[in-house]
């Protein structure tokens, strides 16, 4: 049940000062009563850290024979599979880590059903002996879960019985599963405990990377054990007054962490168009679960909450810089790879997905309509069975840049940080107005294609292919616009450096002029590390009228992937003048 939220100004709450990594999705739920299209919208930030990649895969029905196995991470459970799959849109987050190939908690779903799955890490729990079964489950779950579930209502069931019989892997993560007309939230703990709630129509909800869930549903499966094994282990005594799921269960040292406490409050600042900073300030008891928002939720809201620095409010500590790395961490930071927000329909051929890849400041949203039948060109560079097959391998070349959406993307992201003061508000206007355009164009066709649907299943899909081809030709023509217009400048020919060496790069004859660079102001680096890891220029020098630049050092190249790289250049002029830079760069170990 929702506190009414000016009560909170009156209980306490512990807000910790510390930081940590950046493993930091974000996901607003919103009920079909509380959005302004009447129907159900899920909004997700996909983060990770480190070089990694995206893919969108249309993945098609399938029957197997009974029975059919197979391990996902070859050190978890073996899983038996559903007879039969339904049709998938699979958001596929790939990293590269030779040690824990393939990440396991990430990954977003709509189905052939009409249900959305996504997660969030929830940081630690206290869970310090977890019962698992053959290794425990991970990503198993949200794929089995996507293939078989026909209602939300139904995902939650199915992850009850793989945790209940394995056990998770992991130790606190939350999943978010949606259908047309309810959300679920399951909470779970390393082991075999979890708690859910549903979400109120009426109501909206916020997860950054913590629990919660404080008052789980005590008709749901699993609450009596999780109660149970609380008192087993001291952590809750009944005396002490009503079950707190999140106060229960996550770590002491995880519990308000400042990093999720600033994207909690300043998403619900956003819901409830009130300003809360007094809630950073003070000792407050937890954010309720849900809350009735001050508006209808509209797709413009989502966007603007995923899109966050915190600007116009105390939280923001950037400065004329990029926020992407502030601390405390914005919901739109470097490590957001793709940003979607879910509109679910009665016919899940047109559920929209709205689509940003990176940064979502930087990239317009697309929309998608989940019953096209194949890919616009640049987001799936591998098949979907290929790309499951080896979802959890670690191959280098499969971070190759490619000359595609994702990376067009990610160009645009890291010439905005290197500009932020001087290019990113005309860049995020821009992107707005394109939006708006877009959208514009969106809703007569959608109109048509609904009157399709009833009659002509197979006109109706053929436009929304069409649109969709549309969408993206648009965008990509766009995102090369704003290339030209942030004035990034593309290093000559292909550069190669070996890890712990000294680099090169070279610009081209006329781009400037030697004597006029501000050595001590340039730097090379990767779009996802904090320009303080970027190799420092030690040497500048004109060659026949090109340019060239020795760089030296740089935390980034510790950890580079061997493969054939995208890095970027910030150079300065004494004059203070910036230039963004594109370099393409093979590391070899």
């Amino acid at each position: 049940m929702a506190i009414i939220f000016p009560l909170l100004f009156a209980i306490v709450l512990i807000i910790s000062l510390k930081t940590s990594s950046a493993h930091a999705c974000m996901t607003i739920l919103v009920g079909k009563n509380a959005s302004s299209t009447g129907e159900v919208l899920v909004a997700h930030n996909e983060d990770a850290p480190g070089r990694c990649l995206m893919r969108t895969h249309l993945v098609k029905r399938l029957h197997r024979h009974s029975g059919t196995k197979t391990k996902f991470e070859p050190s978890l459970a073996e899983l038996e599979l559903p007879e039969t799959r339904a049709n998938l849109f699979w958001s596929e987050a790939r990293n590269f880590d030779p040690e824990n190939p393939g990440p396991s908690f990430c990954d977003s779903f709509v189905n052939g059903h009409g249900v959305v799955i996504v997660s969030n890490n929830c940081e630690k729990s206290r869970e310090d002996s977890p019962e698992l079964t053959d290794g425990g489950i991970g990503y198993g779950l949200r794929r089995i879960v996507a293939e078989s579930a026909h209602t939300a209502r139904e995902a939650v069931e199915i992850a009850s019985r793989l945790v209940d019989r394995y056990g998770y892997a992991s130790s606190g993560r939350s999943y978010s599963f949606a259908d047309k007309d309810e959300i679920y939230v399951m909470q779970i703990v390393h082991g075999k405990h979890y708690a859910i709630q549903r979400v109120p129509d009426d109501e909206a909800a916020v997860i950054p990377n913590h629990y919660t869930i404080h008052e789980p549903d005590k008709k749901a499966h699993g609450y009596h054990e999780l109660v149970d094994y609380a008192v087993k282990r001291g952590w809750y005594k009944p005396e002490d007054g009503a079950f707190d799921f999140k106060r229960v269960y996550q770590a002491e040292d995880s519990y308000a962490d400042e990093k999720n406490t600033h994207r909690h409050v300043r998403a619900f600042q956003i819901l409830l168009d009130i300003d809360l900073s007094p809630l950073l300030m003070q000792e407050w008891e937890p954010l309720p679960f849900s809350i009735k928002p001050a508006h209808p939720v509209k797709i413009e809201t989502l966007k603007k909450i995923l899109r966050t620095h915190f600007e116009d409010s105390s939280s923001y500590t950037a400065g004329d810089s990029t926020p992407h790395f502030q601390k405390p961490l914005t919901v739109c930071n470097a490590d957001t790879l793709e940003s979607s927000i879910f509109q679910i329909r009665h016919n899940p051929d047109r559920i929209i997905i709205r689509k940003s890849l990176g940064s979502p400041c930087c990239s317009p949203y697309v929309a998608w309509y989940f019953g096209i039948l194949a890919d616009p060109e640049g987001y799936e560079d591998k098949d979907a069975e290929t790309s499951l097959a080896e979802h959890f391998t670690a191959n280098p070349e499969d971070f190759d840049y490619k000359n595609n959406a994702w990376y067009r993307a990610m160009e645009i992201k890291a010439a905005c940080d290197i500009l932020y003061a001087e290019k990113s508000k005309e860049l995020h206007r821009k992107v707005k107005e394109f939006e708006d355009e877009e959208e514009r164009k969106f809703s007569p066709l959608d109109s048509q294609i609904e009157l399709r649907l009833r009659n002509r299943p197979d006109i109706a899909r053929a436009m929304m292919e069409g649109a969709v081809m549309s969408w993206s030709s648009d965008a990509e023509k766009f995102m090369k616009d704003m290339k030209r217009e942030l004035g990034v400048i593309t290093a000559q020919g292909l550069t190669d450096a070996v890890k712990g060496k000294n680099f090169s790069v070279r610009l081209p004859r006329g781009s400037m002029k030697a004597e006029d660079i501000d050595v001590s102001q340039c730097i090379c680096g990767t779009s996802y590390d904090d320009h303080s890891k970027w190799s420092k220029c030690v040497k500048v020098t004109d060659e026949n009228g090109c340019i060239d630049f020795e760089f030296s050092g740089g935390i980034w190249r510790d950890n580079a992937v061997p493969c054939f790289t995208d890095l970027y250049m910030a150079v300065q002029e004494k004059s203070g003048k910036k230039h963004a830079v594109s370099v393409k760069m093979r590391v070899r170990d």
